[in-house]
């Protein structure tokens, strides 16, 4: 029940399916961005598809905090998996529609499968074993981490140089 009333507060009006790129537009109905572009497209004006009311904004940005949403949504939600409480802390992730543990990781949709949904709707999609994915996962995001780290250590030293050169200036 509470799955079906998130799901229908992250569905596009348009194609019924969880956000993509969600766009808002100014009357706040909210639709998948390449929707909402196909529509007006279809349509020949720049109108709300659920309203009608005309858009004031022929181009409207990704909405991240409901993209954010959606994708954290789809997360779960997209390969049929949920989580199950064991015990007090532990988690653990089974297929809903087969009730197997995700063992493969479809590198296509970025998400993990069971061997049962990878053969039947991931075929033709890169799989990869679990295991190989997370390790992948984990080294991008030390990569990208250490990054940051140096994006913002040279920030840092930018900004001291700033300062230090300013001082010197003295008040003008």
């Amino acid at each position: 029940m509470k799955v079906a009333l998130v799901e229908s507060y992250l569905s596009c009006h348009v194609c019924s399916e969880t956000f993509r790129d969600p766009v808002s537009l100014s009357c706040n109905h909210s639709f998948c961005s390449s929707c909402l572009q196909k529509f007006w497209e279809q349509a020949g004006n720049k109108n709300c598809p659920k309203c009608k009311r005309k858009s004031s904004n022929d181009c409207p940005g990704i909405n991240f905090t409901l993209k954010e949403l959606a994708d954290s949504f789809t997360g779960r939600q997209k390969s049929g998996s949920s989580e199950v409480e064991k015990g007090e802390e532990q988690l653990m992730v089974v297929c809903s529609k087969h009730q197997e543990d995700p063992k493969l990781f479809c590198k296509d949709e970025q998400r993990a499968v069971c061997t049962v949904c990878e053969f039947s709707l991931h075929q033709s999609h890169k799989v990869v074993p679990i295991e190989q994915a997370v390790s992948e996962l984990k080294e991008q995001l030390r990569s990208d981490l250490k990054s940051l780290q140096d994006k913002r250590n040279k920030h840092k030293q930018v900004k001291t140089g700033r300062e230090i050169h300013s001082q010197c200036l003295g008040p003008e």
